[in-house]
């Protein structure tokens, strides 16, 4: 999971300076990136735990994006001191290309399921509520 996390970060970061031309501050992008990437699998965990324990509402998943900001922020400060996203940069150079190949097909695929799964707990958790009249329809 490290090597697919940095693998990742390693691509929104050159991601952001070809794409967006900024050379500046790119490691912004790919820490915010990785970073919303992991608050949404515990999102998606947690939504997929109040699903099966529902009709207790949890109450804390509503709250979610306080979570990824204070999350964001806590990265961008982790990560910029002693310029520790240049080691994560260093670890995936290492990579060979047949792993390098593994681990681009491999990010797809993770970045693809945790987007559907995402949204089909959420409709899976609306949908219960909507039958068990917990949130009214207009």
């Amino acid at each position: 999971m490290k090597e697919l996390y940095s693998y990742i970060f390693a691509k929104a970061y050159f991601f952001c300076i070809n794409t967006f031309k900024e050379k500046e501050y790119p490691e912004f992008f790919a820490i915010i990136t990785v970073t919303l990437i992991a608050v949404t699998n515990l999102y998606v965990l947690l939504s997929l735990i109040e699903y099966l324990i529902l009709p207790v509402e949890l109450g804390f998943l509503d709250n979610y994006k306080y979570f990824s900001l204070a999350s964001v922020l806590i990265s961008l400060s982790y990560f910029n001191y002693k310029k520790k996203y240049k080691r994560i940069l260093d670890y995936n150079k290492s990579f060979s290309t047949t792993k390098a190949k593994k681990l681009k097909i491999y990010s797809i695929i993770y970045l693809l399921l945790i987007f559907i799964v995402f949204f089909i707990i959420g409709l899976m958790i609306r949908n219960y509520n909507i039958a068990n009249h917990i949130i009214d329809v207009d």
